[in-house]
């Protein structure tokens, strides 16, 4: 590869490693709220189930990419 095609994948893989670690914090919030929920609403389970099906297609297409992260936390092996 260029080095030119190597800061694209660089840029774009910065990207969906923050993606991915934004809906891990946002599952992990969510997963909070819900134990201390005594009745969940149709809307906060299908927001939850959306946040899940969302970051296993993102961890995927990570995965698939062979994304290298650099953050504080491991994204993809969470």
């Amino acid at each position: 590869m260029s080095k030119h095609s190597d800061k694209i994948k660089q840029a774009e893989d910065e990207k969906l490693m923050a993606l991915v670690e934004k809906l891990q914090q946002e599952i992990s919030l969510s997963k909070g709220l819900d134990n201390t929920t005594l009745d969940m609403s149709d809307d906060n389970i299908v927001a939850g189930k959306i946040f899940r099906a969302e970051y296993a297609f993102l961890y995927d297409e990570a995965r698939y990419r062979h994304a290298s992260y650099t953050g504080v936390t491991n994204a993809i092996s969470q």
